[in-house]
């Protein structure tokens, strides 16, 4: 495969499809300014920003969206409860969102990073988990006594109080009970009185944030769900090495992407984390929550020169059309973005400057992404949202290969997949919002207004958050597949919220694999249900399930007719109707 081009925003698209993204976040009511604090001493975490997720907490069928908030930092010892918090947004129904923070119960006062989504307990609500500088948070989804829901904390309740700076997290089901564990990445041990960087800049010293380099890492941690709404930290146990002993999670980490899903078939889950300039770690799953740390021999704990990488965020799909999960990489400038092709059985081939997304991200800085099927073909594209970590870039004499200087504001970027692991830039063709830099963190998908296109969340550090509503024009029809684990009524049953799953789409001779995954982008949360392009073909032939039970048992559905919702329950004889319905606009006076 020849090497990509460094500039491959090229000539207009063919006729399938016009491509438009239109950001309506203050159109739609979502008014969410970002609170970084920045200092001129700039701390790590003020230029980290913070997480997105879209959440149905109510059931209405709509999705709602959450947005983290850093707030006030060093964090002082009286942080009260009038400071700036993370925000929880209720879908309308008609296109607009309503700020229902207040009522919702949502408050913490530590500096929020990353959110997952989970319905631990299996109660058919999701709940939350909001990861800060310092702490984390555990909030159980809860009727509210007024017809509608809202989230009770219970993090000391349920054990799962931790201490250090907690980054991405996710929940999956590692131990195979039917219950969802918690997994949560944690970065740098940092010490607040660690000078920051200086550069001579024209005879004058200008700082900036000092790197994960100048300091140490910290160890990953894993809960486990007991099943009784409590969970036990399993952490130093869970990881064994060739001689069978316990030796726990590796001890350091600089954790700021996870991945947990089944990478090579064997019906176990398996964990892949995105390391900040150290090797990644890749967590071969044995069954009963067992672990083997085998990042090297699988060829994605370095890049291909064998160094480590400023790994951000990490996603995972099918992007060769072999039907295995490959990972997807966002690192620091002058690195490209990383693709590791998986091979099979999850042994991982590093191909970034192959297909198209090396050289086109090599002066960024990539965070939060997203895989996502803009033209609705059945082929997965990247998004990607950059910006840049000195907020002073500017000011630095700093260029990039064509002698332009950084700019701590950058584009964010779009690319179309082939369906063969090669990707072509379209961002200039894609709308406004990626014409205008903008310093982009967290990043969620979306289908909000439940029309068959995916729409983008982004939580931009220090700024305003975008919402892009996918506005794309093709004749192509599309599916959606809502997933239910049934370990609520089977002690041998899956998880309710199928994390873990795969499917496998018949569809007009081929075949389609996607991952109901847990993790994913950067501190972020995606919409969980599977939305699948499928091209001119108006319907699936069949759709197979692998559920991610102790069994890994497979089921089957279909014949189903395309551009509608399904619901898929494990156990059930057949689909039947997904409580997903369509916006109704809002009326103008």
């Amino acid at each position: 495969m020849p090497l990509d081009d460094p500039v491959n925003d090229g000539p207009p698209l063919p006729q399938e499809a016009r491509i438009s993204f239109r950001e309506l976040a203050r159109a739609a009511g979502i008014n969410f300014l970002h609170v970084n604090s920045p200092s001129e001493k700039h701390y790590v975490p003020e230029i980290m920003g913070g997480g997105a997720a879209w959440i149905d907490y109510d059931q209405d069928g709509y999705m709602d969206l959450l947005l983290v908030q850093g707030g006030r930092f060093p964090i002082p010892a009286d942080e009260k409860r009038t400071g700036p918090t993370t925000r929880l947004y209720h879908n309308n129904g008609d296109g607009t969102f309503t700020d229902v923070t207040d009522k919702s119960g949502i408050w913490h006062p530590s500096f929020g990073q990353g959110v997952a989504v989970g319905d631990y307990d299996n109660d058919g609500f999701p709940d939350l988990l909001i990861t800060c500088y310092g702490h984390c948070h555990l909030f159980h989804n809860e009727p509210d006594g007024k017809g509608s829901r809202h989230f009770r904390e219970v993090t000391r309740e349920a054990g799962v109080a931790s201490d250090g700076w907690c980054t991405s997290c996710t929940f999956a089901d590692l131990h195979g009970n039917g219950f969802l564990d918690i997994f949560l990445c944690r970065y740098v041990i940092m010490d607040l009185n660690t000078k920051c960087f200086h550069k001579q800049v024209n005879g004058k010293q200008v700082f900036i944030a000092c790197g994960p380099k100048e300091f140490k890492g910290n160890q990953c941690v894993l809960y486990k769900n007991n099943g009784n709404g409590t969970f036990t930290n399993v952490s130093n146990i869970c990881c064994v090495d060739n001689k069978n002993q316990a030796t726990g999670l590796e001890p350091e980490a600089k954790g700021l992407g996870v991945l947990i899903l089944d990478f090579d078939d064997d019906g176990k889950m398996d964990i892949f984390v995105g390391n900040d300039e150290i090797q990644n770690h890749f967590y071969h799953g044995l069954g009963n929550g067992k672990f083997e740390s085998v990042g090297y021999p699988r060829g994605c704990a370095a890049s291909e020169a064998g160094g480590p990488m400023g790994s951000m965020g990490v996603e995972a799909g099918d992007l060769f059309g072999k039907g295995n999960a490959d990972i997807f990489i966002t690192t620091f400038f002058n690195e490209g973005n990383t693709l590791y092709r998986n091979e099979g059985k999850a042994f991982f081939t590093d191909v970034s400057k192959q297909g198209g997304l090396f050289h086109a991200c090599f002066n960024n800085v990539g965070w939060g992404t997203c895989l996502l099927d803009v033209r609705r073909n059945g082929i997965l594209d990247i998004f990607l949202g950059n910006g840049h970590v000195y907020s002073n870039a500017e000011d630095l004499d700093m260029r990039m290969p064509n002698g332009e200087k950084h700019h701590y504001k950058q584009n964010a970027q779009l690319f179309l997949g082939d369906g063969r692991g090669h990707f072509r830039e379209i961002s200039s063709q894609a709308g406004p919002y990626f014409l205008e830099r903008h310093v982009g963190r967290g990043v969620a998908m979306g289908d909000y207004d439940n029309d068959g296109h995916m729409d983008i969340a982004i939580n931009n550090c220090g700024e305003e958050a975008a919402l892009l509503h996918n506005e794309t024009e093709t004749p192509n029809h599309w599916i959606r597949l809502v997933l239910e684990g049934n370990r609520p009524v089977n002690p041998e049953g899956s998880n309710r919220d199928a994390i873990g799953a795969k499917v496998t789409l018949s569809v007009a001779g081929k075949k389609l694999v996607r991952h109901l995954k847990g993790g994913g982008s950067y501190l972020s949360a995606h919409d969980r249900r599977l939305l699948v392009g499928l091209g001119a073909a108006t319907q699936v032939d069949e759709v197979e399930v692998r559920w991610p039970n102790r069994a890994a048992s497979t089921q089957r559905f279909g014949p189903l007719a395309a551009d509608h919702s399904y619901r898929l329950v494990e156990g059930a004889g057949a689909a039947v109707a997904a409580h997903c319905p369509p916006i109704k606009p809002k009326r103008s006076n």
